[in-house]
This record gives C-alpha cells, sequence and structure tokens, in this order.
C-alpha cells in the first residue's frame, strides 16, 4: 500500500511539471504559426471613404402604403432610400401608385423624392412622369403629394398626351370634388392651357 501511495504522489508531482511544458509548447506553436498580418494587403479606403459610407447609410428597396381620409390608396417604391431623420427620407428613382376609389389610378415615376410622414407630404422630382387610367401621359419636372388626402399637384408647367390629343398646361392638379352622390375626383388642367386637338378615327369605317 505504501509502494502505491508513492508512486500516486511521485506521478502527480511529475505531471504537475510536464503539464504545464505541454501547454506552453502547443502555444507557442499556435503563435509560430499564425500568419502576420500584412499593412499593404489591408483593404485600401481612405478615411474619407469610410466616413462616407457610414454617413450614407441607404435602405435598398424599401416601400411605403397607406390610405387617406377618403379612402384613397398611396403605394410608394424605391430603388434605394436616406433616412434624413427618423420621418423623413430621400429616395432614389421613386415609383408611386395613387388610386382613387370610384376607380381612377395615377401611376407616377420620378428620379428622386422626398417622403415626409411627419408633414404627410411626398414630393417628386428630377423628371416625373404620370400615367392616368384615363389615357393621359403627363410630363412634369416635380410634384408634391399628401399622403393624408387626396391632393396631387405639379410644381410647374406639364406636356401631356391623351384622348383628346395634345396638351400644355401651367399647372395639373388631381382634388376631390363634390360629384352629388358622393365625392368626385377631378383631373384638372390649369395655368394656359394649350389644347392641339386630335380626334380619334371613328370605327366601321362610315362615309
Amino acid at each position: 500500500m505504501a509502494s502505491y501511495d508513492n508512486f500516486h504522489s511521485r506521478l502527480v508531482a511529475w505531471l504537475k511539471v510536464v503539464l504545464p511544458l505541454v501547454a506552453l509548447a502547443i502555444l507557442s506553436t499556435l503563435f509560430l504559426v499564425s500568419r502576420k498580418a500584412d499593412p499593404e494587403r489591408a483593404i485600401p479606403y481612405s478615411e474619407v471613404e469610410v466616413a462616407a459610407i457610414l454617413r450614407e447609410q441607404r435602405i435598398e428597396s424599401p416601400d411605403y402604403s397607406g390610405m387617406t381620409r377618403d379612402g384613397t390608396a398611396i403605394t410608394m417604391a424605391a430603388e434605394s432610400a436616406r433616412p434624413d431623420t427618423a420621418e423623413r427620407v430621400t429616395a432614389r428613382t421613386l415609383r408611386a401608385r395613387v388610386e382613387t376609389p370610384d376607380g381612377g389610378i395615377l401611376a407616377m415615376t420620378a428620379g428622386s423624392g422626398v417622403i415626409d410622414t411627419a408633414a404627410q407630404r411626398a414630393d417628386m422630382e428630377g423628371g416625373v412622369r404620370i400615367e392616368t387610367s384615363t389615357g393621359y401621359v403627363i410630363d412634369t419636372a416635380g410634384l408634391s403629394a399628401a399622403l393624408d388626402a387626396t391632393d396631387v399637384e405639379t410644381t410647374g408647367a406639364i406636356t401631356a398626351r391623351g384622348p383628346m390629343g395634345d396638351l400644355e398646361a401651367g399647372q395639373m392638379a388631381l382634388r376631390q370634388g363634390d360629384g352629388g352622390e358622393g365625392p368626385a375626383y377631378v383631373l384638372v388642367f390649369k395655368g394656359g392651357v394649350h389644347l392641339i386637338y386630335r380626334p380619334q378615327p371613328t370605327q366601321g369605317g362610315g362615309q
């Protein structure tokens, strides 16, 4: 029994010396094998580029949808957007659709725009094209639309092509009116309207 105790004591003593040495050898091997960082192979970003990346936080393919008080559905989508504040974003390649309760539709595209949910407004600029369900294709520099009411208005002159011909005007607006039996939605051209009337060909070829 005493022999076993002596052997056990010597084994423990040896392990106290050997195990730390083995651990030290393993750590030394890891440090020797690991590759040193090569500063010349680091990602070549300048301080200005890093600052720009951090500053330009972008949202890819954002979309917005809502309903006005009078029941018009508004949807918007963009290629990308940059938050200016918690309630305001600047969008790139903005698309919008306004669908009134009576079935009228305005489909709009613009180079850029700003959506401000605090002010309940969306501004489109950079060249705006509007296509209506009544057959008009309208071009203008910019427009402003309410998000809580049916109220769309261009910021300047328009040119349009439609069923009646070619039209130029100082401004175009879509607003809710009174249709007698219920709300009506009227597309209004104003501010020096000039129309080149092009009658549609009649069907049947009558004499």
